[in-house]
């Protein structure tokens, strides 16, 4: 009886979390129904005439509708990995999701706490999606550097001999990818496809996600019928090093809400352990009465909650240099 009701509450508590709607258990008769639809009636001009707050007034102006947990950790996850080419480890993710979900259940139901299990359940199969995040802020940086690399080379190259293809080819041997398989297409293209350079730059640009790299593209084009400004490239690609100085000095202020997020959550996991040493009837009251757990699952839950703030408020902060 106790496995059932345990394996009843994790199933409601992941279909509330997935925003799932239970079936019907059985058909309503006629005065049900109106009943229903009359408090769906008074639901809904209580929420047309409820205030509407800042954020809903801003998501209103931008278009953007009120999504769920679920659905914006899914979304952003997805995102992320389409964003830096490496669409299959959504799917490595959501496997990892599930086997911490099902790890934290486990822990939960040795400890001896129900509701605690289904709050682990929940929250750590949502925690590696949300530290998805950090594999895009990785990639920009990477990005950032390989792009400062090879536009350096190019441009010196360019300079030199006043022909972008020659400069290119010059240097796609010091060159890594994402940036590397970008120039080899604009070569390609401008000798076999069409000699265009300007047409062939403009498609280039499109290729990579980078406000520098793509004001680079739009003077080069400039540069294909006015050599003079050909002196402007190197002041674009100078502000790489003035972007990377503005992000370093910000970064560890940034990371601050996450450090001390993750500081609160080994002082609440050391908690246990450390009570039970220092006096073992305390330690039962904790974790084997119904108040301790009750309390225990709420720490946990503002453990959960403020980790999903401080990893949003983490993000590194977009210059226009």
């Amino acid at each position: 009886m106790r496995e059932f009701l345990i394996l009843a509450l994790l199933l409601l508590g992941s279909l509330l979390v997935m925003d799932t709607h239970l079936p019907r258990l059985r058909r309503p008769s006629g005065n049900l129904l109106l009943k229903t639809a009359a408090q769906l009636e008074h639901v809904t001009i209580h929420r047309k005439n409820k205030r509407e707050s800042a954020r809903e007034y801003v998501d209103r102006l931008n278009g953007r509708k009120r999504e769920s947990l679920a659905t914006r950790s899914y979304r952003e996850a997805r995102t992320v990995y389409e964003t830096i080419g490496q669409a299959d480890r959504y799917q490595r993710t959501l496997q990892l999701s599930l086997f911490c979900g099902a790890l934290g259940a486990v822990v939960g139901l040795i400890l001896g706490n129900v509701l605690l299990s289904a709050v682990l359940a929940v929250g750590l199969y949502f925690l590696p999606l949300w530290l998805s995040q950090f594999a895009l802020f990785r990639y920009d940086k990477y990005l950032s550097d390989e792009l400062e690399t090879a536009l350096s080379l190019i441009t010196t190259s360019y300079l030199r001999s006043s022909d972008i293809l020659a400069a290119v080819e010059e240097n796609l041997g010091h060159l890594n990818e994402p940036v590397r398989g970008v120039f080899i297409g604009f070569c390609n293209g401008l000798k076999y496809v069409d000699a265009n350079a300007p047409a062939q730059i403009e498609q280039m640009k499109r290729r990579l996600n980078n406000a520098i790299f793509r004001q680079w593209c739009d003077t080069l084009i400039l540069c294909q019928d006015n050599h003079l400004l050909q002196n402007a490239l190197p002041g674009i690609v100078g502000k790489f090093s003035v972007l990377k100085a503005q992000q370093q000095s910000n970064e560890t202020r940034m990371l601050l809400p996450l450090k001390r997020a993750f500081t609160m959550s080994l002082l609440v996991a050391v908690v246990c352990p450390g009570i039970r040493m220092l006096n073992l009837s305390w330690y039962d009251g904790l974790m084997h009465t119904l108040f301790g757990q009750l309390s225990f699952t709420a720490a946990v839950i503002v453990i959960f909650v403020t980790l999903n703030k401080a990893i949003r408020l983490s993000r590194p902060i977009a210059y226009d240099v």
